[in-house]
């Protein structure tokens, strides 16, 4: 088959415990070195994206453009961008793998779906040298992590719900680290493997982080007693949420640490070091990325401070090949140098745009609300639930927020005040809270719902 690059994506494998990165060659370029790579490995990739998968030459005539209108990665913008609903629809009308699929079934090697909120999953396909890059990327991010070839790691996502958690395990292999598959629905296999496999570190998502957190202490189980050493959690925010992070740093005496992808492009792009000041681009020669307001769709320069909507563009990908792909996760920039040494830029992720709420024209982000209230612990145990009326994102306030109080806490009304009075200070909205007993709302193995209309949760 034609191949978007001759050469295969650089790789770390092999790397000695002490070296400082996975991959130096490409985690070391500043944005203005990954320029012209970038440029070269886009233009290939859109000219095989455009041959292979009728789905591209049409979205390109129906805005009046033909591939030699696109020189370059100044061009981008001109490209019409590709949404999940968009593939989900392709998928159920013409081809199980959407109509982007690039390659004939016989050529992919693997398949993961999600779950999908309308009860219609999304598929993505796998080549050979897919996986690879898949392996060779996400390894980066662990590595960067602090995950080591000494490591034993339980995977705590589930192959079936955690779109991608076998790659992840591929991955975890590449580098050389023991690999634990449990998933998160036996937290009792969980626990006895860090008490007779001796496993020293955990990836999973926040959510499950928490709920492990109180499935031990409904066993009387201390937390620092499993010998963690490292928490590598993704999926959803929060991790980065001071409070989530000193709760679960101080319960089981080892860092948190937070990486971010999305399961059609690649299951990590993202990755935090051990300085724990933001989230390290590290998908390098495998994936360019865009910034976009995400109400004008217009794009935005990446510099310190900035905020908005990122776009994913495949540079390498054979099965599924994806051109400005909305990811709709909401983030903030850190453009600025890190202790350890990677350059590029770093996020913070603040939310979904998908998940905003609107109210009175101004956008609340549900993980932010989180954020807001875990301040206020050891008084609550930072377990939140926004009850709305009817479905959003427009919401008339006052927000109605029930707010777990902490263990053998009691409802206090100058508690709820302050609370009200830090969310319409910080969000600009105002909100009602509801104190509620410790222990009486949900807590999820897999992600954390933070929305229900009328007692029904809003999926995600």
């Amino acid at each position: 088959m034609y191949t978007p690059l001759a050469a295969p994506l650089p790789s770390g494998s092999n790397a000695p415990d002490s070296k400082k990165y996975w991959n130096p060659l490409l985690e070391t370029l500043t944005l203005e070195q990954m320029g012209p790579v970038h440029e070269r490995l886009f233009l290939a990739q859109l000219a095989y994206a455009y041959e292979r998968a009728e789905f591209y030459r049409d979205k390109f005539a129906e805005v009046g453009l033909e591939l030699g209108d696109i020189g370059g990665l100044e061009d981008l913008p001109k490209v019409p961008f590709v949404s999940k609903d968009e593939i989900r629809r392709t998928q159920a009308e013409s081809h199980p793998l959407g109509a982007h699929a690039a390659v004939d079934p016989d050529e992919v090697v693997r398949v993961y779906s999600s779950s999908g909120t309308s009860g219609v999953p999304i598929y993505v396909g796998l080549t050979a040298n897919d996986l690879r890059h898949w392996a060779e990327v996400t390894a980066r991010g662990q590595w960067a992590n602090g995950i080591r070839p000494y490591h034993r790691v339980v995977l705590a996502v589930g192959h079936g719900g955690f779109f991608a958690a076998a790659a992840i395990k591929d991955a975890f292999e590449e580098l050389g680290a023991m690999t634990i598959p449990i998933g998160p629905t036996a937290t009792d296999r969980v626990i006895d493997a860090f008490r007779y496999l001796k496993a020293d570190a955990i990836l999973g998502t926040p959510s499950y982080v928490l709920y492990l957190l109180k499935a031990l202490g409904d066993l009387g189980i201390e937390p620092d007693s499993l010998g963690l050493k490292r928490i590598v959690v993704g999926g959803e925010p929060g991790a980065s949420d001071p409070a989530i992070r000193s709760l679960v740093e101080g319960s089981f005496g080892a860092p948190l640490l937070e990486t971010m992808g999305i399961g059609e492009m690649m299951p990590h792009v993202w990755a935090e070091c051990e300085h724990q000041s933001g989230m390290h681009y590290i998908a390098q020669g495998a994936v360019h990325i865009e910034l976009i307001d995400p109400e004008t769709e217009q794009p935005k320069p990446i510099v310190d401070g900035a905020e908005g909507e990122l776009v994913y563009t495949a540079l390498r990908k054979e099965a599924n090949p994806l051109l400005r792909y909305r990811t709709r996760d909401h983030v903030i920039v850190s453009a600025g140098p890190c202790e350890c040494g990677r350059a590029g830029f770093r996020i913070k992720c603040i939310g979904r745009t998908d998940d905003m709420l609107l109210v009175r024209g101004v956008n609340v982000y549900p993980s932010a609300v989180r954020d807001v209230v875990a301040g206020f612990t050891p008084a609550v145990s930072g377990a939140i639930m926004i009850e709305l009326d009817a479905p959003g994102p427009a919401v008339e306030p006052p927000v109605q927020i029930k707010v777990e109080l902490a263990g053998g806490a009691e409802p206090d009304e100058g508690l709820a005040g302050q609370i009200e009075a830090t969310l319409r200070a910080k969000l600009i909205f105002r909100a009602e809270v509801e104190f509620v007993e410790f222990g009486s709302l949900p807590r999820s193995e897999y992600k954390g719902q933070l929305v229900r209309v009328s007692g029904r949760p809003v999926a995600n």
